[in-house]
């Protein structure tokens, strides 16, 4: 039986796109779109709750001024999401493109995807500033963790940068699948195993470098668990967290001895670096 998801489009006006954009990425949502005045939010006809709906209710003429509720027709839903998918360029260091985009051999990482609807392709800011922070860490032979592995991005690049090791998980089925398609389409499907769930999936081993792309609460949620998870000197990748974040993520990091390297600032958005200390 084939998956049934629904686009919610928001006319924006003059309302801050990324503030709402924030407040949906709570919810279930698998994917956003952006367009002029308007954000297409694209997610499964299981996951429209009626706390979702009232959420929306509540909202509108404070974050956004109107919406509308529309059925994706399966038949179409390919060639929709791939027209709309353009390449992304991280500096030098990584291109994602897909397989009907030309190769860009100037960039230290070609990585190969198939668009479908699991965050994660580069396009936002998150992802853009997570990639540009793993182009300053070593991976040779490291154990990878990633947290909320989406398209797999992530990770395939960390393999790409020599890891031995990436362990991704996730709680959506189409995340798993699509990061297991791309490990292969990257040809780096031994090093990355990609599992449905939550963080029980790590297994018991430390990891060398833990890449933690999801939301405030999540993170928050899952600090401690991460941080036993992680070896002394080992670092630890944050975002999906907003700059008015940032002081309570500090806080609960230097609770846990953590050590911030760097942060960096994208669209509203923050990734922080962090390090582990003895």
């Amino acid at each position: 039986m084939s998956l049934q998801y629904f686009s919610i489009t928001f006319d924006m006006g003059d309302h801050d796109n990324e503030i709402w954009l924030a407040l949906l990425g709570e919810w279930s949502f698998e994917s956003f779109h952006e367009e002029e005045s308007k954000i297409t939010g694209y997610i499964q006809d299981h996951d429209i709750t009626e706390n979702l709906m009232q959420f929306i209710g509540e909202q509108k003429g404070i974050h956004f001024e109107d919406y509308e509720l529309a059925l994706v027709a399966d038949k179409n839903w390919n060639e929709v999401w791939e027209s709309s998918f353009n390449p992304v360029a991280v500096d030098d260091y990584c291109y994602i493109r897909a397989t009907f985009h030309p190769i860009e051999k100037h960039f230290k990482h070609v990585i190969t995807i198939s668009p479908k609807m699991a965050f994660g392709t580069g396009h936002h800011a998150t992802t853009f500033m997570m990639l540009q922070a793993m182009s300053e860490i070593d991976f040779k032979g490291k154990r990878v963790f990633d947290f909320g592995c989406g398209t797999g991005i992530l990770g395939i690049v960390a393999a790409r940068e020599g890891a031995a090791e990436v362990i991704g998980v996730d709680i959506q089925t189409e995340a798993i699948e699509n990061s297991d398609e791309h490990a292969e389409m990257n040809e780096v499907g031994e090093r990355c195993k990609f599992y449905l769930g939550g963080i029980e999936k790590a297994g018991n081993d430390p990891f060398d470098v833990i890449l933690a792309n999801i939301n405030r609460n999540v993170i928050l949620q899952y600090m401690l668990e991460l941080s036993s998870l992680l070896k002394v000197d080992g670092f630890l990748l944050i975002s999906g967290i907003m700059f008015d974040d940032v002081e309570i993520i500090k806080n609960v990091l230097g609770k846990l001895n953590f050590e911030v390297i760097e942060l960096k600032e994208k669209d509203q958005w923050v990734q922080m670096t962090v390090r582990s200390k003895a």
